[in-house]
């Protein structure tokens, strides 16, 4: 049974009042949308706040992400503090002195290079509260009048500067509870916290209660990939209900706060790209959707890079008949394992972004992908790159380009070995483009190769036909680039493009990245490589 949106606040009320829970058609259809996520700190760090102009700077960020299409703003609010004046949590400006010196004790433990810019974040934040302005409601309020829903978005074990345990960024919660921290773990993720503790569930719920009671939202998000490492090693699969338990008991909170606001109120999480990495962390994310608990399901890579073969179709299948929201999760950064990271081009977060929704996704989901910072993106490239991501029609239109990365969050005992680099006489690479074009595109293929000197470049073949070698260049990294012309009677409609690479002087040849990119025959070349 479906509910009319037009009836869903007299079906709330009246299932609350005669039932005492939530009615049967409360969970709400699949949301199409542009997802943008704005982290805690983005605005503050890039900006400077003048007196008396908080609001209209808010205001203005949130202005420009609607002309980029962004129909659904999600609003981060906390690492391990919060960025407004939270009655449950400390904020980011507790214990800093805005008239004292860069000596002062709550900067003592930043690196000397870092305090200028630790400084403005922590001081704008600070601008804001002190003008009378609730960062998150001002959010909500400006999202509103340009009829983006409103999100809120709360990172579940944030671990940023665990190396330094006295760093400002975390809270005394962490700071005195490190017994209650996940045993057994090698790395800085050892420093987050065990989600089997009781006392660490309370912690985290006192934030959601508060953040429903304060904020009149459409959805609220647990991030749990900020991060995912929530058990201790080895206690992964006994962590899982104990999990699953703590959600129901947010799904509740949440039901109850939808009925007393009158309109819905959907509940997202954000996990690894695949199933299987998933439950092997303790996120039963297919049984909370199953059972109604979650209405978005956003499957991702963490931060490292873009993942352009996320297993979008096998989630949908495993997810059935389940009304949830399916959303692919996009990072700014892309790279094969090995090596150094290089923002996305708009070429290959269009491709990111087709691979996402002709997967078989709802949507396409923006995570770092920020107005102020995602260098060699103009301000209208960046609005146009991300409106197209709205549809898959408006996508296809675009140039796009796709590569081989790899995954950046595996499970515990998950085997896994990256794709790239890979070293031999005769290589095979699968790329998926996504749909094909009409007639007057262009394929162009990028292999980048460890030199060897005197070497000839590859030979390359698409779908088993040979491809032109185009040009050749040596980037900063060392790295040697070879481009190809592929012919488009070469490209399979859909389903996987393979790539073989043969070493032309029969010795052993390193390939470090492959890239595919397609673009109108009269367009300028694709930017796959920067």
């Amino acid at each position: 049974m479906i509910c009319s949106w037009h009836f869903l606040r007299l079906w709330v009320l009246l299932a609350v009042l005669v039932a005492g829970g939530v009615p049967p058609c409360m969970a709400a259809p699949p949301v199409k949308s542009l997802f943008h996520n704005e982290d805690c700190t983005n605005l503050f760090y890039f900006h400077r706040i003048p007196a008396g102009k908080a609001g209209e700077l808010i205001d203005h960020y949130v202005d420009v992400m609607a002309q980029a299409g962004v129909t659904t703003f999600l609003c981060n609010t906390n690492a391990r503090r919060t960025n407004y004046r939270s009655r449950v949590w400390e904020s980011f400006w507790d214990g800093y002195d805005p008239a004292g010196g860069d000596d002062q004790p709550f900067l003592a433990t930043i690196p000397r290079n870092d305090v200028h810019g630790y400084r403005n974040l922590i001081a704008n934040m600070l601008a804001v509260h002190q003008q009378g302005i609730d960062y998150p409601a001002r959010v909500i309020q400006r999202c509103r009048h340009d009829a983006i829903s409103p999100w809120i978005t709360l990172r579940m074990n944030d671990r940023h500067f665990t190396e330094t345990p006295e760093h400002p960024f975390h809270g005394s919660f962490w700071k005195k509870n490190l017994q209650l921290c996940r045993k057994n773990c090698p790395g800085s993720y050892a420093l987050c916290l065990d989600y089997a503790h009781q006392e660490v569930r309370d912690y985290y719920r006192a934030l959601v209660v508060e953040t429903l009671d304060r904020y009149d939202i459409d959805g609220l998000e647990l991030d749990f990939m900020r991060e995912p490492y929530l058990f201790s090693a080895g206690k992964e699969a006994e962590g899982a209900p104990i999990l699953t338990g703590w959600i129901r008991e947010v799904r509740k909170l949440v039901d109850a706060t939808a009925a007393k606001r009158g309109h819905p109120i959907r509940l997202g999480v954000r996990v690894p790209s695949r199933p299987e990495t998933a439950l092997g962390m303790g996120l039963d994310a297919i049984a909370w959707a199953k059972e109604g608990l979650i209405d978005l399901l956003v499957v991702t890579p963490r931060w490292a890079t873009l993942e352009f073969d996320m297993p979008l179709g096998h989630w949908r299948q495993l997810l059935g008949s389940s009304s949830v929201t399916l959303a692919g999760g996009l990072e700014i950064l892309c790279r094969p394992a090995g090596e150094p990271p290089v923002v996305a081009t708009p070429e290959l977060a269009t491709g990111a972004a087709v691979s996402v929704l002709s997967e078989g996704a709802d949507a396409v989901y923006l995570f770092n992908y920020f107005q102020d910072a995602c260098p060699g993106w103009p301000l209208p490239v960046y609005q146009k790159t991300l409106k197209a991501m709205t549809s898959l029609d408006s996508l296809l239109k675009q140039p796009r380009c796709v590569a081989i990365t790899y995954r950046d969050v595996t499970a515990p005992g998950e085997d896994y070995r990256p794709l790239l680099p890979v070293t031999g006489k005769e290589m095979a690479f699968s790329l998926k483009l996504g749909p094909m074009p009409d007639k007057g595109w262009r394929c162009e293929l990028r292999i980048g190769v460890t030199p060897r000197p005197t070497a000839p470049a590859p030979t390359v073949l698409v779908n088993g036909k040979p491809c032109k070698a185009l040009k050749e260049w040596t980037t900063a990294d060392g790295l040697r680039w070879v481009s190809f012309v592929v012919p488009m009677t070469a490209l399979k409609d859909t389903g996987a493009q393979v790539v073989t690479v043969v070493s032309a002087d029969q010795k052993e040849l390193t390939v470090r990245q492959v890239q595919m990119g397609l673009r109108p025959a009269d367009a300028a070349a694709t930017a796959c490589a920067r």
